[in-house]
C-alpha cells in the first residue's frame, strides 16, 4: 500500500491525544502518571473524564491500527528479515533508553523535587525489576505484534472492498477478548514492563483490522454508508459511556474487570467504539493538503510521543510552586509540551544518526 497522508496525520491526532491525556491527568485528570499535582475543580474533573474515559476504550487500539495499515507494504519492500531488523532499531533503541535512563531519571527528578527523596540507586534498582516504559509500553508491544506478522506464512494479498462483516467480526473479537483479559488483568493494574494487558483486546483486534486494510487496499475508498453508519455507532457508544460512568457514580470498581456485567458491558461497548470511531477516524482527515507544515508534523509525531514524558515532567515541575489554580497550570502546560515535544524532534531529525529511529 502507498503511504496515504490522511492516515498519517490521524497518527498526529492521536500522539496529540495522548499528550494532551497525560498533561490532564498531571493536574487531576482520572489516570497515573510520572507526576500529579493537586487536582481540579469538580466542574473540569468531570468534563475531562468522559473524553479520557471514551479515548481509553480505543485510541491506543487506534495506534495499532496505523501500525497494522503501513505493515504489509513495508514487509513486501524490505522481507521479514529486513523488516525485523528495522523495526528492531526504530523500536527497540528507543524502547532500551527509555527504560534504562530516561525513565530513572525522571522518577529521580520528580522525587528530588516533589518528594519523598529516594537515591538514584534504589530507583535504578526498582527500574530493573518493573521494565516500567511508561507509555513507550506501546513501543515494545508494537515490536512484539509486528514480529509475529512478519514470520506468519501469510497469503498472497488480494484487494477488495471493506465489508461490514470484517467490521461486526473484529468488534466481536474485541468485546470477547477484553473482558477476558480484565478477568486477569484489571484496568489500570500493574504488569511488568507496564504491558497494559487489559487493552490487548482492542491493540490486537484494531492491528489486526489495519494489517487486513493495508493487505486489501480499501482505506483510500472507505463506503459513504459504512462511514456514516461508524459515525452513529461511536457517537451512540460514546452517550452509553457517559450514561455508565454517570449511573456508577464513585464504585466505578466492577466495570475495572473481572466477572461482572459491568465489565461486560464496558468490553461490549469497547468492541463498537474501537471500530466505529477508528474507521472514521481513519476517514478524518481526507482532502487536507499536506504541505510544509503537516508533513513536518508527521515527520515529528514519533519522536514527540517518545519526548512528551522528560518535557511534560519538567514544564510541570517548573511551574510547581507558582501560586495559580490547576486548571490555569493546565491551560499553560498543554501547549507548551506539544509544542516543545514536536519542535524538539524537529531539531533532532537534524542529527543523521537520531534520525535513523525518530
Amino acid at each position: 500500500m502507498t503511504r496515504l497522508a490522511h492516515i498519517d496525520l490521524l497518527r498526529v491526532a492521536l500522539t496529540v491525544g495522548v499528550i494532551a491525556t497525560h498533561a490532564t491527568i498531571t493536574y487531576g485528570g482520572p489516570g497515573t502518571w510520572f507526576y500529579q499535582e493537586g487536582a481540579l475543580p469538580d466542574g473540569v474533573r468531570i468534563a475531562v473524564s468522559i473524553p479520557i474515559a471514551f479515548g481509553a476504550l480505543f485510541g491506543m487500539g487506534a495506534f495499532f491500527f496505523v501500525a497494522g495499515a503501513f505493515l504489509p507494504g513495508s514487509l513486501s519492500r524490505k522481507g521479514p528479515r529486513r523488516f525485523v531488523a528495522g523495526r528492531a532499531l526504530r523500536l527497540g533503541l528507543p524502547l532500551l533508553a527509555f527504560v534504562l535512563v530516561v525513565v530513572p531519571i525522571v522518577v529521580w527528578t520528580v522525587h528530588a523535587v516533589a518528594g519523598p527523596p529516594r537515591t538514584f540507586g534504589q530507583i535504578v534498582t526498582d527500574q530493573l525489576t518493573e521494565l516500567d516504559p511508561g507509555p513507550l509500553w506501546f513501543v515494545w508491544v508494537l515490536l512484539l505484534f509486528s514480529t509475529v506478522v512478519a514470520v506468519l506464512p501469510l497469503r498472497p494479498a488480494t484487494p477488495g472492498p471493506l465489508r461490514p462483516s470484517l467490521l461486526v467480526a473484529c468488534g466481536a473479537f474485541i468485546a470477547v477478548a477484553s473482558f477476558l483479559f480484565r478477568v486477569f488483568c484489571r484496568v489500570d493494574s500493574y504488569q511488568i514492563g507496564a504491558a497494559h494487558m487489559w487493552q490487548w483486546g482492542q491493540c490486537i483486534g484494531l492491528f489486526a483490522l489495519g494489517v487486513v486494510a493495508g493487505r486489501q487496499g480499501w482505506l483510500p475508498a472507505i463506503p459513504a454508508t459504512i462511514r456514516r453508519t461508524c459515525a452513529g455507532l461511536a457517537l451512540a457508544g460514546l452517550i452509553c459511556v457517559a450514561a455508565v460512568i454517570a449511573l456508577m457514580g464513585d464504585d466505578l470498581d466492577p466495570a475495572g474487570g473481572g466477572w461482572h456485567w459491568q465489565s461486560a458491558l464496558i468490553a461490549i461497548l469497547e468492541g463498537v467504539i474501537c471500530v466505529s470511531a477508528t474507521i472514521v477516524l481513519a476517514d478524518l482527515f481526507r482532502g487536507v493538503r499536506t504541505g510544509r507544515f503537516p508533513d513536518s508534523l508527521i515527520r515529528s509525531a514519533y519522536g514527540a510521543y517518545i519526548l512528551q514524558t522528560p518535557v511534560l515532567v519538567a514544564l510541570a515541575l517548573v511551574l510547581r510552586g507558582v501560586p495559580m489554580p490547576n486548571a490555569a497550570k493546565l491551560a499553560i502546560v498543554l501547549p507548551a509540551a506539544l509544542a516543545a515535544s514536536f519542535g524538539l524532534t524537529l531539531l533532532l531529525l537534524r542529527i543523521r544518526p537520531l534520525a535513523r529511529v525518530l
